[in-house]
């Protein structure tokens, strides 16, 4: 059986209908309380699986029926006032049990609003039921493995009723890198995707979320965390979850593409056809010196993938197709290949504003005996790649791990920015800033401008810019060191290097928005974002 559901501002009116094809909830076996006149009520959980990952989302829906011949009255207990149903969870987090309320949630988090101070009062018909979903990951939250078990129990004036406890299992599991996404020329840039690969309990899962920074749970700021989304199993061995960079900036067109690497295949999810089970796949046919990150999503439905190819002197691209209503999984095909002059030490990709249309750049660094050589390979009209620029850097060398940041302005052009080192001395570092017309051109000789000496040996860096409409092109950069802490473009104003929470994700990926975050990894729940100061 499913439930359709006929929402009022916090009731849910239930009516049972034929079921679908989801798989069956997890049931409590609901508890009576008879009342005086002949009716009674009944509490029942219902849970859509028994395990799961720290990181995911868990809800329980829990049903009030009327049971009785006759009318029942009560306050409802699904408004935010009140604190007659009592949730508890009990478990190797909360061995003595944790227990809440409407109103003692809505009084701890600033994100909601009390919006009454007494729930006002509803009337259940002979056999009508209302119903909740209790986001247990906010509710009751738990990230400790094991054995759980959640309990209600509903006390208003003469009524008492408690629910049949239901039992659901945290499983063990460990997250992978993280990468993200995000909007090019969005208005603001307040949103990002990230995707990892999160192995539970030895079988490699592919996970997603959404994450922003508006402020909504947290009144002196940070970036709203939220649970994951559970994709599906991916094949073990599977690396490299990425989230394309899109230029949709009305989020209206897009396929929302996820992807991951398997061996020498591009794996890749979007649309409605394919699955983690049954995904796009292309095989490169060799295994890759290097995926360009980020792959690229465009208004059109399309993926663009920029490969480093073995031995590092190709460059390929790949491309998957499909639209939101698509109902097949269609092969990926290249695209594009260029031949390059030496074997690419870092590299990255963008794809143009969708005003200016679909153009994917990519900049490749290259060490020479004379400095940093910059190639800079594009897309032709159409749709192949062909190398434009190439320029050397002199008296510059390679930082370890430092990925260089682009940004295609709304005229065409490239900007792009590297931190590398001095070749004199590895520790003191260099800001590399490098413009291409929109033709592919260099516009002007790159301008190099020192940071200063660095307090320990780098171990990885990353530049980028604001990609936003409204302060696109503001650069920003940030060097993670051996000792773990990190140094960054405000950090003489902050007293030093600082020191994370979590570790840095390496990569290094930086998420600019109303402040500015560095991407760090928790290593059960995933992605975190340490503040710069």
């Amino acid at each position: 059986m499913s439930a359709l559901v006929l929402s009022c501002p916090a009731l849910l009116l239930v009516l049972s209908l034929a079921g679908g094809a989801s798989p069956p909830p997890v049931p409590s076996a609901p508890r009576k309380m008879p009342l005086t006149g002949g009716p009674s009520l009944s509490i029942q959980f219902r849970l859509p699986k028994e395990r799961f990952t720290a990181a995911e989302a868990r809800s329980a829906r829990i049903i009030l029926r009327n049971e009785g011949t006759e009318p029942l009255e009560l306050r409802d207990p699904f408004r935010d006032a009140d604190q007659s149903l009592a949730y508890t969870l009990t478990g190797p987090e909360f061995p003595d049990g944790l227990s809440v309320t409407w109103r003692s949630f809505v009084l701890r988090n600033p994100a909601y609003v009390l919006t009454m101070d007494e729930a006002p009062r509803i009337r259940l018909g002979a056999g009508q039921a209302i119903e909740f979903v209790v986001d247990l990951h906010e509710w009751l939250p738990a990230t400790r493995p094991g054995r759980y078990r959640l309990g209600a129990r509903l006390q208003q004036e003469k009524l008492t009723v408690s629910a049949a406890p239901v039992e659901f299992e945290i499983v063990s599991s460990s997250a992978g890198v993280p990468s993200l996404g995000f909007v090019v020329a969005a208005s603001y840039a307040d949103a990002a995707m990230a995707a990892w690969i999160q192995d539970v309990d030895g079988q490699p899962m592919l996970m997603a979320n959404g994450y922003d920074d508006q402020n909504a749970e947290d009144t002196e700021g940070g970036v709203t965390m939220r649970a994951a989304t559970l994709q599906g199993p991916v094949e073990p061995g599977s690396t490299e979850a990425l989230v394309p960079w899109s230029n949709d900036a009305q989020g209206d067109f897009s396929v929302h593409w996820l992807m991951w690497r398997h061996g020498t295949s591009l794996v890749a999810v979007g649309g409605m056809a394919a699955t983690t089970l049954k995904p796009f796949r292309f095989d490169l046919g060799e295994t890759p010196e290097r995926i360009v990150r980020p792959p690229l999503e465009s208004v059109a439905g399309e993926l663009f993938v920029p490969v480093v190819g073995a031995g590092g002197r190709t460059l390929r691209l790949i491309r998957f197709q499909t639209s939101n209503d698509a109902t097949e999984v269609t092969p990926g095909r290249e695209v594009g290949r260029v031949i390059l002059p030496g074997v690419p030490v870092a590299a990255r990709a963008t794809i143009q504003p969708s005003s200016v249309g679909n153009g994917v750049s990519v900049l490749l660094v290259e060490e020479s005996l004379g400095g940093l050589d910059l190639h800079h390979v594009r897309t032709t009209s159409t749709g192949r790649l062909t190398r434009v620029a190439s320029t050397l850097v002199r008296g510059a060398r390679a930082l370890p791990g430092s990925e260089p940041g682009l940004w295609m302005d709304t005229a065409g052009r490239l900007h792009a920015l590297l931190v590398a080192a001095s070749p004199k001395n590895p520790r003191r570092a260099l800001l590399v800033e490098a413009r291409y017309r929109a033709d592919g051109r260099m516009e002007a000789p790159p301008r190099v401008t020192p940071l200063g000496l660095l307090p320990d040996a780098p171990r990885a860096a990353v530049a980028r810019y604001r990609i936003d409409a409204h302060r696109g092109g503001e650069p920003y950069w940030a060097i993670l060191l051996e000792d773990g802490r990190v140094l960054h473009r405000d950090s003489n104003d902050s007293h030093g290097p600082m020191k994370t929470r979590n570790p840095a994700a390496v990569p290094l990926e930086l998420f600019l928005s109303r402040d500015d975050y560095l991407l760090s990894a928790d290593p059960v729940l995933g992605p975190t974002f340490e503040q710069l100061r």
